[in-house]
This record gives C-alpha cells, structure tokens and sequence, in this order.
C-alpha cells in the first residue's frame, strides 16, 4: 500500500506527494505581479528588450490594444516550467492605469499526472512614452523624397487616389519590420505628389510598385546631408518617379500606327491597333516602347451614327454633333454592329477617321 501524502495525508502518487499537493508544488508558470507595461501613447506599441514591439493594426481594435499589449508583457515576464502549457487571461477590472487579470495555465507538472489549471492573480500596471517611431515621426525625420509627377501634365484625380492607396497600403505592411516605416509628411505640388518618407527601403518600395504599375520612369539622386557619429557620410535620397504622358484611354502611335491604350499595368501596356484591328501588348524593355509617341487625349473621341451598311460597300457614318458624313471600309466594323448603332471613332488630323474598339463605343 503506497504511503501516505507527507502533506495531506491523502494516497501518494509521485515523490512522497498526492496529484494534488504535487501539482501546488511544482507550478507550470511563475508570473511576477504587479506586471510593469511601459506602452506608447500614440500607437500602442510596447516597449521590450532593445526596442519596441509594434501592434498589428489588423489584430487589434479598441480593447483589444489593451489585450494585446498585456499578451506582449507576459510573453517578456512569465517563465514556463514545464513544456506544452497553454496560457490565456481573462481581465477582471480595469482602472485608468492598472488592469486586474487572472492568468490561467493549463498542462501537466508530470507526465504521468492528468492536465490540470492553475490560476493566477496579476496586477497589470502600465505607464507610457513616445516610441522611437512616434518620436521620429513628430519630429519631421525623414531618409527619403519620394516625387510623383507625369510627363508634361498633371496627375489625373483618379491617379493621385491610387498612388496615395499603394503608399498607405505599403506602409502598413512594413510597418512592425521597420521603425523607420512612416510618411512624415507630404505635400500636393503643381504638377504632382511629394512624399517624406522615414525609411529608405519603404521608399524603394514604393518606387517599384508604382513604376511597375503605371509603366513609368525613375531616377534616384543621393545627397550629403552631414557625417554619422563614426564619421561616416549620410546621404538622403530623392526618387523621382515619372508616368507616362498618356493614360488609359489615351491615343498613342506605336511603329507609326494609329493605338489606343486599353491598359496598363506590370504585364505592359496592352494596346489596339485602329489600323489593323488588332490587339497587342508593349513591355518598356521591348523595341516597340521606344517608338511609342502621344497622338491624342482619350477626350478625343468622337460619336458617329452607322447610317448603312452593306456587303462590299463602304459603310456610311454620320458625325452625332456635326451631322457631317465619312465613309470607311465596311469591314473596319464589328459584325454585331448594325444601322443606327453608335460607335466611337478617332479623326486625325487629316480627317482620316478610324473606328475604336466596339466595346468602348456608345453601344456598350
């Protein structure tokens, strides 16, 4: 008969001790309390061993900050003695600085012992600074100018929202890897966008996604701007990205051939071709990119009224503003497109007048 508990006197199990006395014995988790957490006032993050430890905009909302914060304070402060313990806490009351939680931990202080709980009352104190990031960002730090301009015009309203879009979404998803991931600031210039960027490598990766985006060139230019600490330069960097003179909708010559751009993007430029009725696409490291030459804005565009067609005839059209009448080759059309059906049309300067694409007439 196995002897008694030395503490209770309850059957022993292992060591001289019952299950119960063992397991009071040997805790699974030793966690200090008060629990000290030094956070940011500004974005929550919270400071650890030789920095700060970001919170993930996308895993914490409202209270849940605070969750997580107290999540990154225990991770630092609890000690494990047993491998395989699953810890949670749940918070009981919460005054301005000081949070009351209940941590509970659940596995086995012996392998032969069934899991059981433990918990254990913390008191949470947290007390706050500016993060290294916050302190650079308010400060006006910046390593980088990123510039947006286009070839000898504006930027569109609808170009502007989307290069703003692929910044913010690009400084989100570095921010955490990189302390230096924030726009200080930036400023609507006549002709553009101009970015100051915290961080070089955001910078750069801006730069990439929108040259890749929109097709455009770039130019980076470094300046001295003084000596580190150990003597060694410091440059900042200006990246100049530059779209094309034209847009989507846009008509351009590429090869000397009449095209309107139908798309672009990191595939290329896809365009037709209102010669030979074709669909094409041009890379900006293919020979056709440099042959391409602005021809007219997309405004250009004209409605004209089939007026008849007919099988080996010229098809009558008529200008929907002018009444003016043109003739082209009936087989310049779309078969699906009948008498008294709209379609857009191109008119050089010559007065050669050259049927778009169907999709993009009025007949859509």
């Amino acid at each position: 008969m196995p002897a008694p508990c030395y503490l209770c006197g309850e059957e022993s199990t292992i060591d001289g001790l019952c299950a119960s006395c063992y397991n009071k014995e040997h805790l699974l988790v030793q966690v200090e309390s008060p629990l000290a957490i030094v956070t940011c006032k500004k974005c929550g993050s919270v400071k650890v061993p030789g920095g700060w430890r970001t919170i993930d905009f996308s895993e914490a909302h409202g209270d849940d900050v605070v969750n997580k914060q107290i999540e990154i304070g225990l991770d630092l402060s609890l000690k494990r003695f047993f491998g395989d313990v699953a810890i949670t806490f749940e918070e009981e009351n919460r005054l301005d600085r000081v949070s009351h939680i209940i941590v509970t931990a659940k596995g086995r202080s012996h392998e032969s012992l069934a899991p059981h709980t433990e918990n254990h009352p913390v008191e949470v104190r947290f007390s706050y600074e500016t993060c290294t990031t916050c302190s650079m960002m308010s400060g006006g730090y910046y390593e980088a100018i990123l510039q947006i301009r286009a070839d000898s015009r504006p930027l569109s309203e609808s170009e502007e929202e989307e290069i703003v879009a692929i910044v913010e979404e690009l400084t989100i998803a570095e921010y955490g890897k990189d302390n230096r991931a924030f726009v200080s600031g930036s400023s609507r210039v006549k002709f553009g966008i101009d970015f100051w960027v915290g961080s070089e490598h955001l910078t750069k990766r801006i730069a990439d996604e929108l040259q890749s985006r929109f097709l455009a060139e770039r130019k980076e230019n470094y300046k001295l701007t003084g000596q580190e600490k150990g003597g060694k330069d410091k440059f900042r960097i200006t990246v100049l990205v530059r779209l094309p003179h034209f847009r989507v909708g846009d008509f351009i010559t590429v090869e000397g051939n009449a095209c309107q751009v139908m798309a672009m993007g990191k595939g290329g430029l896809t365009c037709y071709d209102l010669i030979d009725n074709s669909r094409f696409t041009v890379t900006v490291k293919s020979a056709k990119w440099r042959t391409i030459e602005f021809l007219k804005p997309a405004s250009a565009r004209r409605e004209y009224m089939v007026v008849s067609r007919g099988y080996g005839k010229p098809a009558q059209i008529m200008d929907s503003e002018t009444y003016v009448m043109a003739e082209i080759e009936d087989s310049r059309l779309s078969p699906n497109i009948e008498a008294g059906s709209q379609i857009g049309v191109l008119v050089l300067d010559d007065e050669t007048v050259l049927p778009l694409p169907y999709e993009n007439s009025a007949a859509e």
